[in-house]
C-alpha cells in the first residue's frame, strides 16, 4: 500500500511559491515567483492577496477544461503574498479536471501526471509522463525533465485511475504551499532524503509475477497464473484491471489479461512450433508502461 494525499517535498531550492487546490474532480497549481530585495517590480501592476485568492478559489472553466493554462492576472505583483518576505509575482495556474476534454487513453490505470514549469517559471499544461515517453521508455525523472527542459512542480501518482483526492500527489517546493479551498497536507518529505537516481516514483506502482514455475509441453498449452504486487514492499496489489500481453515465441490465444479484485489472474500460452529446451518470454504491460512483469515459460 502507499500513502495517498498531498505531500510537500520541501528543501527543493526553487525560487517559486505555490498555491494548491485539490478536490475529487480536479487538481490545480498556482505559481508565484518569489520577490527578493533585488527583484525589479516597479513596472508591474499590484493586487492584494485577498483579491487574487478569490480568483484562485474559483477553478477555471474555459476551453472545455482541456488543460489550458489560465493566464488571467499573469505577472501581477502580490506584495502581501503569504509565506514571503517581499511578496511574489503571480505566473498563472494550471489544472487537470476529471471531466475535462482529453484523449481516450490520457488518464488510465498506471499513469503519472505532471504539472511542470517551463524555463520562464510559468506553469505548463498537464501531461501523462508515461504516455508521453511510452515509445522511448524514458521513465527516469531526470532524463524526462532534461529532454523537455522543464522543472517538476506537482506530480500525481496513479497506479489505478481514481479521484484526485484519493491518489498520492507530491509538490516539489522550498516551503509548504498556500492551501486553497480547504486543501490539506498529508505529509512532508525532506528532498535531501530522496535518492537522486530518478526512480523514486517506482515504489508507488506495481509489478506482475508468476505465482508458480510453469512449463509447457512442445506443441501443447499451459495456463500461467500471475499476481500483482506493490513495488515498494511486494505486498499484494488488490485491484481489478486489464493488462496487455506480448511474447517473443509461441502463441498467446488472448492478448489481454484481466485480474480480479485480489490482483490475481491467468493467461494461456501455446508452444506451437517449439521444441523441448525452447523458452517463451511473456511481457506484461499496462496501457503506456511496458514490462511491469516478464515471465519465462520453459518448453519441455
Amino acid at each position: 500500500m502507499i500513502e495517498t494525499g498531498l505531500f510537500s517535498i520541501y528543501n527543493c531550492d526553487v525560487p517559486v511559491h505555490y498555491g494548491v487546490d485539490i478536490k475529487p474532480g480536479y487538481a490545480g497549481l498556482a505559481v508565484f515567483e518569489v520577490v527578493t530585495q533585488s527583484t525589479r517590480t516597479d513596472e508591474l501592476g499590484a493586487m492584494p492577496w485577498e483579491d487574487l485568492r478569490t480568483h484562485l478559489e474559483t477553478p477555471p472553466s474555459f476551453g472545455n477544461n482541456a488543460g489550458f493554462v489560465d493566464w488571467a492576472y499573469n505577472d501581477v505583483l502580490i506584495p502581501d503574498l503569504p509565506g514571503t518576505a517581499h511578496g511574489g509575482i503571480y505566473k498563472g495556474r494550471s489544472y487537470i479536471f476529471e471531466n475535462g476534454m482529453r484523449g481516450v487513453d490520457e488518464i488510465v490505470d498506471y499513469s503519472l501526471i505532471d504539472i511542470a514549469l517551463g524555463h520562464d517559471r510559468k506553469p505548463l499544461p498537464w501531461r501523462n509522463r508515461f504516455a508521453q515517453s511510452a515509445r522511448e521508455k524514458v521513465d527516469l525523472s531526470f532524463r524526462h525533465r532534461a529532454r523537455a527542459q522543464i522543472a517538476n512542480a506537482l506530480v500525481l501518482f496513479m497506479p489505478v485511475k481514481a479521484a484526485f483526492d484519493q491518489v498520492r500527489i507530491e509538490l516539489l517546493c522550498d516551503q509548504d504551499p498556500i492551501l486553497l479551498n480547504g486543501t490539506a497536507i498529508t505529509g512532508r518529505v525532506d528532498n535531501a532524503s530522496i535518492p537522486k537516481d530518478g526512480q523514486w516514483f517506482k515504489q508507488f506502482y506495481f509489478h506482475a509475477v508468476a505465482t508458480e514455475g510453469i512449463t509447457v509441453p512442445a506443441g501443447g498449452r499451459a495456463n500461467v497464473p500471475i499476481a500483482l504486487k506493490w513495488n515498494g514492499d511486494s505486498a499484494p496489489f488488490g485491484h481489478a484491471l486489464t493488462l496487455k500481453l506480448e511474447s517473443d515465441a509461441g502463441y498467446l490465444p488472448k492478448r489481454r489479461l484481466t485480474t480480479d479484485a485480489s490482483g490475481t489472474g491467468s493467461f494461456g500460452v501455446d508452444a506451437l512450433g517449439l521444441a523441448a529446451g525452447d523458452q517463451i518470454a511473456v511481457k506484461i504491460n499496462t496501457e503506456h508502461y511496458s514490462a511491469i512483469g516478464k515471465i519465462v515459460v520453459e518448453v519441455v
